[in-house]
């Protein structure tokens, strides 16, 4: 049995139950926690259904198209406020 630790006011603290062996098990299921982790993650992207070539480039020119048109839509509209600011001569 391990000898008992002495606390700083000098009673005597219990020792934690299990010692080494429960501490090494503790590491065991730690890392098959963390192993498992990474197996499963393996196994959800293997259900992935991952895009084809002509979806990621039906994807990417919607993109560009949407941000060219958001792009216009901001140009548009900046230079009618700096119009209707200069027809009021703020600026």
């Amino acid at each position: 049995m391990a000898k008992p630790k002495q606390t700083a006011v000098g009673e005597m603290a219990e020792p934690r139950p299990g010692g080494l062996r429960a501490a090494v098990e503790g590491i065991r299921r730690a890392a098959r926690d963390f192993t498992g982790f990474f197996r499963d993650t393996r196994h959800e992207m293997k259900r992935i259904r991952w895009p084809g070539r002509r979806e990621v480039v039906n994807f990417t020119a919607a993109a560009l198209l949407t941000c060219f048109a958001m792009a216009l839509l901001v140009w548009v509209f900046d230079l009618g406020v700096s119009k209707l600011l200069s027809l009021i001569g703020l600026v």
